[in-house]
This record gives structure tokens, C-alpha cells and sequence, in this order.
């Protein structure tokens, strides 16, 4: 799934350039199939991406396409889209946790236990 994410995001940037309007069709699947996604994913979990990806959802959907007529807007959304696609793929990926390297007890002192002394 993490990759299909980065696939839209491409998809999306890809998108700013004038291409037929098949490409745009496929770009609608992919993001809306891809928001879909996130939504199940984020039902419970985080309020920000539900909210974002429902927006985008409804903005994308290719069933009921909304029409808007003026390319600069589909570029802006296209960029904002890409752009939100490719930061929620970085929230996934887990953060590297830097080892602390292993420190050796040099004055080590054994502790004398009660069982092992000699009682005279």
C-alpha cells in the first residue's frame, strides 16, 4: 500500500503537464481509490488525514466528477494532493531509533550474598 501511495503522488505531479483527457481519468481512479484507502486506514485513528483524504475523496471522485472548468485550479490541486500524498507516506514510514552504544561497568564490585559467606 505504501508504495501505491507514492505511485499517486507521482500521478499527480505528472498531472500539471497538458495531457489527454484518458490520463485525468486514470489520475481521478488512482486518488480517489487511494483516499479511499487512507480513509479506512484512518477511520479511528488520526482526524487530520480522515478529514483531508475525504475531502480530496469527494474532489477526485470519478463516478460523480466535479468539473472544474480552469486548468491553474487542477494544477494547484494536483501540486497540494501530490504533495499531501507524499507527507502522509512519510508519516508511515517508522522513524529510525539510534542505538546507544553499550556502556561496560568497569569498577565492577562483586556483591557478597548471605548464602555464600562462611559463618564461624
Amino acid at each position: 500500500m505504501k508504495y501505491l501511495i507514492i505511485i499517486a503522488s507521482l500521478c499527480c505531479f505528472i498531472g500539471i503537464i497538458d495531457l489527454p483527457i484518458g490520463y485525468y481519468t486514470f489520475l481521478r481512479i488512482i486518488v480517489s481509490f487511494m483516499s479511499f484507502v487512507i480513509i479506512v486506514n484512518e477511520f479511528k485513528t488520526r482526524r487530520f488525514w480522515f478529514i483531508a483524504f475525504v475531502l480530496i475523496f469527494i474532489l477526485f471522485n470519478p463516478i460523480v466528477p466535479i468539473y472544474l472548468y480552469l486548468n491553474p485550479f487542477w494544477i494547484f490541486i494536483d501540486c497540494i494532493v501530490g504533495l499531501l500524498l507524499l507527507y502522509y507516506f512519510y508519516s508511515l514510514v517508522p522513524k529510525k531509533k539510534i542505538k546507544e552504544p553499550e556502556t561496560i561497568d568497569i569498577q565492577h564490585q562483586e556483591i557478597p550474598r548471605t548464602r555464600d559467606r562462611i559463618i564461624k
